[in-house]
């Protein structure tokens, strides 16, 4: 059987951190759409996708273990250091009606995040200082929810 090296890849990368059932990010979500359709994972029907989840979560310490240390980047911290893996909770600075891919937010605690995939949101009003979440994601990368929205962004330190 030959696999695509794209999606070989993103499987190995999807894999190298624990999926736990409880987790609400899809894949998709996890990688941002355009690598989720770079890699073709968009072409498998909901069975697929379901045995693909179902196989990464039962094989992601194995496959973690073969990728080498240093294929796998970590989140860099944007103005002040965070240790890895750890979760930061703030407040934009400001005003806030949403995002757009590219787009720099400043939080309150002088974090700078840029959106690193195509996800967008518009609050419909402007928000005085929300509260936001970002997460650890796959490989280092770090995912970033607004309290109160059920949209999330794959952003990285734009410091």
């Amino acid at each position: 059987m030959t696999y695509r090296p794209a999606l070989a890849l993103s499987l190995l990368l999807a894999a190298s951190l624990p999926l736990h059932a409880q987790q609400t990010n899809t894949l998709r979500q996890q990688m941002g759409a355009t690598a989720y359709q770079r890699a073709g994972l968009d072409k498998l029907n909901a069975g697929e996708r379901d045995y693909l989840a179902t196989w990464l979560s039962t094989h992601a310490s194995e496959l973690a273990a073969a990728v080498p240390a240093s294929a796998a980047p970590t989140a860099t911290a944007a103005t002040h250091a965070a240790p890895a893996h750890a979760t930061v909770e703030s407040h934009i600075a400001g005003h806030f009606n949403g995002w757009q891919p590219g787009a720099v937010l400043v939080l309150a605690n002088g974090q700078r995040w840029r959106v690193a995939d195509d996800s967008s949101l518009n609050t419909g009003r402007t928000l005085d200082a929300p509260a936001v979440t970002i997460k650890p994601g796959l490989l280092g990368g770090w995912l970033l929810k607004v309290k109160g929205y059920n949209t999330s962004a794959r952003v990285q330190p734009a410091n």
